[in-house]
C-alpha cells in the first residue's frame, strides 16, 4: 500500500472510496553506541507499513528528518528547525488535501517531534476545517509500554531504549551483523533533566547518547513481538475512530 509504488490513476481510483493516509515520521539523530541513528523514521515506517496491509491505507513516504536539535553533539544527527518541520507538515498536508485526502495518521517514532506536529496541526485546521489529524507516537501506546515494562522493566529508559533497538534488530539484521556489540554498557543515567537542552547540555548529561536505558536487551524477537503489538494497535485506534 505504499503510495510511492502506484500510479496517480490508481491513486485517483482508491480516492474514490478512501480518503485516509498514513505517514511515516521520524528521525536521523544517534540512538546510543548500538543504535542505528535512522531508527525513530526506520520504526514508525515498519509499523505505518504493516498497518497500511493490514487496513488497505495508502502509506506515503516517510518523512525521514525531525526536530532532533538536541541531539546535534553526537555524529550523524540531521536536524530540522521546529519552524521547518511545520512548514513540511503543513505542505504535504495541503498537498495531499488538495487532491482529495481528509484524514491523516501520523505515525511518530520521535518524542522530539511531538510538540512541532501538534503546532503544524493546529495551523493546518486554521485553514482547512474538514481536515482529520491524528498523531500515534507508536512507542507511547498504552500495549507498547505494558510489553516493554513487563521484558525491560526500568532498563527500556527513554531514549535508545532496547524496544526501538528491537525493531530495527528485526527489519533489518543485516546493519547489526555489521558491529561488534559490546558485552555490557556502563550503567546509563536515568536523572529526567530540564528541557529543552542544548546539544552541549544533553552530551554532558548523556555522555554516550542513552537516556536510562540498556539496549543490550534488545533482540530481533522482541521487535517483531513489538511490530506486530503497535499495529494492532494502531489499527485498533482508526476503527473507533470509524
Amino acid at each position: 500500500m505504499k503510495l510511492s509504488r502506484y500510479t496517480w490513476p490508481q491513486i485517483e481510483e482508491y480516492l474514490k472510496s478512501k480518503q485516509t493516509v498514513l505517514l511515516p515520521i521520524g528521525s536521523v539523530e544517534q540512538h546510543g553506541p548500538t543504535g542505528l541513528v535512522g531508527t525513530d523514521f526506520l520504526t514508525a515506517t515498519t509499523i505505518a507499513q504493516r498497518v497500511g496491509i493490514k487496513e488497505e491505507i495508502m502509506v506515503a513516504p516517510p518523512l525521514c528528518y525531525g526536530m532532533s536539535a538536541h541531539h546535534m553533539g553526537f555524529c550523524g544527527t540531521i536536524t530540522l528547525s521546529p519552524q521547518t518541520l511545520i512548514h513540511v507538515v503543513c505542505d504535504v498536508v495541503q498537498s495531499l488535501s488538495q487532491h482529495g485526502f481528509k484524514e491523516f495518521y501520523f505515525i511518530n517514532g520521535h518524542g522530539g517531534n511531538i510538540a512541532t506536529i501538534s503546532a503544524a496541526f493546529c495551523e493546518l485546521k486554521q485553514k482547512e476545517n474538514d481536515l482529520k489529524l491524528h498523531l500515534i507516537s507508536w512507542f507511547l501506546l498504552d500495549e507498547v509500554l505494558k510489553y516493554q515494562d513487563l521484558h525491560f522493566k526500568d532498563e527500556n529508559g527513554h531514549h535508545a531504549t532496547p524496544g526501538e533497538v528491537s525493531v530495527t534488530m528485526h527489519t533489518y539484521p543485516e546493519a547489526f551483523e555489521r558491529q561488534t556489540l559490546p558485552r555490557e554498557l556502563p550503567l546509563a543515567k536515568k536523572e529526567r533533566t530540564h528541557w529543552p537542552l542544548s546539544p552541549q547540555e544533553f552530551r554532558k548529561t548523556y555522555p554516550d547518547g542513552r537516556m536510562g536505558s540498556n539496549p543490550l536487551l534488545a533482540t530481533a524477537d522482541h521487535g517483531r513481538a513489538l511490530i506486530e503489538i503497535a499495529s494492532d494497535a494502531i489499527s485498533g485506534q482508526i476503527h473507533a475512530s470509524r
